[in-house]
């Protein structure tokens, strides 16, 4: 979780997006896109941080859950992959995976319950994201996210490049 520390482990969505820069993705949406960091505590909410990061971008909403909307990540995964990792204070979860803006799966990871198949059930039974008995752990999720999109964090990481504000959600 080291290359996560950035993330608010109570609540968040995080959404990695293949193949983009930070500005490339935010600029999807009708939002003004910043440069540079902003403090969370200036914004009640909708602020979306984005990192750059091996293989593309991740954007991280403190206490939100834009990256798991069908509009958001059906035009976020135009021509390309999208993984979200969300989780709230009520401790819902949802991974939410989608592919040139159709979605390709969508479970609980904190408590994914019995699974006959699907995308991916071969390392979501690996990661321990399958079965009754399985209690997902977030490390486990990101692992997941980072596998179906090609994108990790890396150094460059750390810092927030861009950001906007989606004040509708």
């Amino acid at each position: 979780m080291s290359d996560y520390d950035w993330i608010d482990d109570d609540a968040f969505c995080v959404t990695f997006v293949r193949g983009l820069t930070p500005r490339e993705a935010l600029a999807r949406f009708d939002v003004e896109v910043f440069d540079g960091d902003d403090e969370e505590g200036d914004f009640d909410e909708g602020l979306v941080s984005a990192r750059p990061a091996e293989g593309g971008t991740i954007l991280c909403e403190w206490n939100g859950f834009a990256g798991t909307l069908p509009e958001v990540l059906s035009r976020l995964s135009s021509g390309t992959v999208t993984a979200s990792v969300f989780r709230n204070v009520n401790m819902l979860s949802r991974f939410v995976h989608y592919a040139d803006g159709k979605e390709v799966l969508d479970f609980e990871w904190m408590f994914p319950g019995d699974d006959d198949g699907g995308p991916y059930l071969a390392e979501r039974t690996e990661l321990g994201l399958v079965g009754e008995e399985s209690a997902g752990d977030l490390p486990e999720a990101l692992k997941l996210a980072e596998r179906v999109t090609g994108v990790r964090p890396d150094a460059s990481s750390e810092t927030v490049t861009a950001h906007c504000v989606f004040e509708h959600y």
